[in-house]
């Protein structure tokens, strides 16, 4: 009998401790695999615990980082198509790029409706950061991560971060002020920049600049976003935030007014200057960290882009043509030659549906999209 009561009470005893023992959480429920309201910082922290690479933003001693942006339409958010991982991977040299992080938002529209992923919390540079939720697009990061990472690597100790916002179909111009049609792109969001708008067209009732109007709405975007990502950059201690320069790969919308994009990018080139360096100057106690004159690399368009028509050819060439000549209008400007790169191939016997040569008619393919990607970052190196 006295076993029996000490056998009881050992079982008592277990079943105590299982009672007591807590419940693990159930996992957050992220609708599409986009950001919920998470707080950046912790999710940020929770994925460094998972991938250990990313230690390198948490443990630097420093607390320094350079910036490099990436800003534009489509052939920047990235469209282009993940088809051969193994050989992207060879092209890298590795999976992901530990010292050169990655944040921002990739923005699109699909049946009407905007979306974002805005979940890139300055993460190790990998494949997979294009539009969409999945892991099967990619813009020039991976590849400019690859250029970069001969300086920012574990032996140097040095840290850069990327940071890239766009969205596809969208103009630095706006061909509507008064009202957004059903059918223009405008209806997403223009680049257009605060002195540009004054300048063309006045302040009036038909051009607000703020709150809810598409005028300007990516500019404005891109301001708050990157304000968030380099706050949470100053809160882990880093007063050292340097702003190496904006990669600007943006046109196609706008190849058919090259003369009025070359003044809309000279306001826009002086006015995202300025903005940037305000946001830094907040964060590091009145030093712009080269923002104020940050470099800015021009990526040619390809001159094969979209060639639906028997004169697409020569509506790409002249837009390139004026692209060539903005490094004279803006002081500290390069030109990135991407106009070799082909994308399609005009169809006679089907003119307005071109042999697709890219990922499709309006970008580029993976290899072309990483050497592109090496080839803007190769010269924000060797302008440095």
């Amino acid at each position: 009998m006295k076993r029996f009561f000490a056998l009881l009470l050992v079982c008592v005893m277990a079943l105590g401790i299982v009672a007591c023992t807590p419940k693990a959480p159930e996992p957050e429920n992220k609708p599409n695999g986009e950001d919920t309201n998470v707080d950046d910082k912790d999710k940020t922290q929770d994925e460094t615990k998972e991938d250990p690479k990313t230690d390198a933003l948490f443990n630097s001693e420093d607390k320094v980082i350079d910036i490099y942006l990436i800003l534009g339409q489509s052939n920047a958010v990235g469209y282009t198509d993940i088809v051969n991982e193994t050989a992207a991977k060879d092209y890298m040299g590795t999976s992901k790029f530990s010292n050169v992080l990655f944040a921002g938002a990739t923005r699109w529209h699909d049946g009407g409706s905007v979306h974002y992923n805005d979940s890139y919390n300055w993460k190790a540079t990998e494949l997979g950061f294009g539009v969409g939720n999945g892991k099967d697009k990619m813009g020039p990061e991976v590849g400019m991560a690859k250029a970069l990472s001969e300086v920012y690597n574990k032996e140097s100790g040095k840290i850069a971060g990327i940071f890239k916002y766009g969205h596809g179909g969208t103009s630095l111009l706006q061909r509507s002020y008064s009202t957004m049609a059903a059918g223009d792109s405008n209806k997403y969001g223009t680049w257009v920049s605060p002195t540009y708008a004054e300048r063309k067209y006045g302040i009036n009732e038909k051009v607000y600049y703020a709150g809810e109007d598409r005028t300007g709405e990516l500019y404005r975007e891109f301001l708050q976003i990157f304000e968030k990502k380099l706050k949470f950059l100053a809160d882990l201690g880093y007063t050292n935030i340097n702003i190496k320069g904006l990669y600007w790969m943006q046109g196609e919308n706008d190849r058919n007014n090259p003369d009025e994009y070359k003044v809309a990018f000279a306001d826009f080139a002086s006015d995202i200057r300025r903005d940037v360096a305000k946001i830094v100057r907040g964060l590091t106690g009145g030093d712009d960290r080269g923002a104020a004159d940050m470099p800015i690399l021009v990526g040619l368009i390809s001159e094969t882009q979209n060639l639906n028509s028997a004169d697409a050819l020569a509506t790409n060439q002249a837009f390139i043509e004026m692209q060539k000549t903005l490094p004279s209008v803006v002081s500290n400007c390069y030109i990135v030659d991407n106009s070799q790169y082909k994308i399609s191939e005009f169809n006679p016997s089907h003119p307005s549906s071109p042999k697709v040569l890219g990922s499709d008619e309006y970008h580029w393919k993976q290899a072309d999209h990483l050497e592109i990607g090496y080839n803007v970052g190769k010269t924000f190196l060797e302008i440095q």
